[in-house]
């Protein structure tokens, strides 16, 4: 039974041709499809000249990029993510995403990391799809796509990284099985001595998810550290499993000599002056387990 429903779905899938339509004096749509996961949609502003990719709900982009210049990181949350380089003692060899979206975040790295090893990691074969088809992204020797639930990727993968970033979204709330203690402790047993895990998260206005990470990054890493966006809802953590933590001023002295030759175009200093320790932000917040990871509707609760 189960193999006659996917023969039927993967039926309907292949029904539904890509649409081209206006959504508005302002919007194309330039594609849309419901794939085994979700609801995949690429709309581009006319205005703006910025093309975006959606999943599910219309008012959550999950990634995007300038047309006119497609190398620049659109978003403010995915040029805050660089600023895990700013924690590592030495230059990154392996590096790994779990989450592709427009493909935004591996592109950039692999433009200034050219010999770094990138391990990308997507379970939807056709979000993979859209960021080659219409975000420029392509594989490298250095950089491999592997389509695969993240966690079940870092539970088998017996590689260890330098810095994990950790960009994984279904709408607007992370998947509950990336967001538990045990998932992150297997992250951290993924880790090389001295490597990071970056991740981004959304505001905690008006939800409770944001505290609930705190508290479950705290288990599981001696040291989280909290940047804050100054355009956006998001904030970037960075996780470290040293036992020795790194001062502002270490991370601000470290992100000004990545800058002076990687040259960003964008200020890593200027991210590294919202460094915050976590405990600036802990609030008593529920730990988040496998047994119990409700972020869904975490997301949407008032925090008290």
């Amino acid at each position: 039974m189960k193999i006659r429903t996917h023969i039927f779905m993967m039926f309907l899938l292949l029904a539904l041709p890509p649409a081209v339509q206006a959504e508005s004096s302002a919007q194309k749509k330039l594609y849309e499809k419901e794939s085994l996961y979700q609801y995949i949609a690429v709309i581009e502003d006319l205005e703006k000249k910025e093309r975006y990719i959606f999943n599910n709900k219309r008012s959550y982009m999950q990634g995007g990029m300038h047309v006119d210049t497609p190398d620049k990181l659109l978003f403010e949350y995915t040029q805050m993510a660089f600023i895990g380089l700013a924690f590592l003692d030495k230059e990154p060899a392996d590096a790994l995403f779990i989450g592709l979206g427009a493909g935004a975040m591996p592109r950039y790295f692999n433009r200034f990391y050219p010999a770094v090893t990138a391990d990308v990691v997507e379970i939807d074969p056709d979000i993979a799809d859209v960021a080659k088809r219409f975000f420029h992204f392509r594989e490298t020797n250095a950089m491999r796509v592997h389509i695969a639930d993240g966690r079940m990727f870092i539970k088998r993968a017996k590689k260890k990284y330098d810095i994990i970033f950790l960009d994984a979204y279904q709408t607007d709330f992370i998947p509950f099985h990336l967001t538990t203690v045990e998932f992150l402790r297997e992250v951290s047993r993924s880790l090389k001595d001295g490597g990071v895990v970056v991740s981004n998260i959304v505001s905690p206005t008006k939800n409770k998810f944001f505290y609930s990470m705190i508290r479950t990054y705290t288990e599981a890493f001696p040291h989280l550290y909290i940047f804050k966006g100054k355009r956006s809802k998001n904030f970037i953590f960075v996780a470290t499993r040293n036992k020795t933590g790194k001062t502002e001023e270490a991370v601000a002295a470290n992100a000004k000599k990545i800058q002076s030759y990687r040259k960003f175009d964008f200020s890593l200093p200027e991210i590294s002056a919202s460094y915050a320790y976590a405990s600036e932000y802990a609030k008593k917040s529920e730990l988040l387990t496998d047994d119990f990871a409700p972020v869904n509707i975490y997301q949407h609760m008032e925090v008290k």
